[in-house]
């Protein structure tokens, strides 16, 4: 589970332990991996530190699961980095963040544990990424281009991977009450002006409707969808 830490993560990993999973809980802090550890009170959540925007970390981190458990089933990618501005108030640096903190981790994790699935024979990988990919908000603009690319990205993995029996799907939630919302909310009321629409926002859901997606496509209940960008939005995303 990377970026078990946020909103949409401890609540996923809370679904997982749930349902009997032996989970390994990793993101930067490790006060805060500590504090779900013991939230969760479950001999089977183990925690990891890890930058995903270093490869080096993450192959120590997937070795490491693999030797404590001999295997790893599957893998939950949720990482963000919560930067809402106007267009022309984001440099290179900002973008670069972004891209580095979300897209490229995604790729650096996969890239990490998919051997390892080949190698026993099946796998299921379930990355997060969002409704701004098909719609995009003008205050959110490179989070949503990550989103868009994670979501060509799972696409083509599924393809690549098939035949090894390895699953990738991904999650599009759409507005999730939480801090990130209001961010969201807050910067696109700030920048009404450079938006032609509004954006629509109907019933707004609760991280346990995005963890339970999540569960849902690493269950066999799922094991006829591959390559599937499943919305979890209430009906607000505004296009095919």
């Amino acid at each position: 589970m990377v970026g078990a830490t946020g909103a949409l993560g401890a609540i996923i990993c809370r679904q997982l332990v749930a349902s009997g999973a032996v989970v390994v809980a990793s993101g930067r802090s490790l006060d805060k991996l500590k504090a779900l550890q013991s939230d969760l009170s479950a001999e089977s959540v183990d925690i990891a530190q890890v930058d995903v925007r270093l490869d080096s970390a993450i192959n120590v981190v997937i070795q490491g699961i693999v030797a404590a458990h001999g295997r790893i089933d599957a893998l939950v990618n949720t990482t963000s980095v919560s930067r809402f501005a106007d267009f022309l108030e984001l440099d290179d640096e900002a973008w670069q963040e972004i891209l580095d903190s979300k897209l490229m981790a995604y790729v650096r994790t996969c890239r990490a544990a998919i051997p390892y699935m080949i190698k026993q024979g099946q796998g299921d990988i379930v990355n997060i990424s969002g409704r701004s990919a098909r719609q995009p908000l003008p205050t959110h603009l490179p989070g949503g281009c990550a989103n868009a690319a994670v979501n060509l990205l799972s696409k083509g993995l599924a393809d690549r991977f098939y035949d090894d029996n390895i699953r990738v799907n991904v999650v599009a939630p759409g507005p999730i009450e939480s801090e990130r919302f209001s961010a969201i909310e807050s910067s696109h009321h700030q920048n009404a002006a450079a938006s032609a629409r509004p954006a629509l926002t109907r019933k707004i859901g609760e991280p346990s409707d995005i963890a339970e997606a999540v569960l849902w496509l690493l269950s066999s209940r799922s094991r006829q969808l591959t390559g599937v960008i499943l919305p979890v939005d209430g009906g607000s995303t505004v296009c095919v």
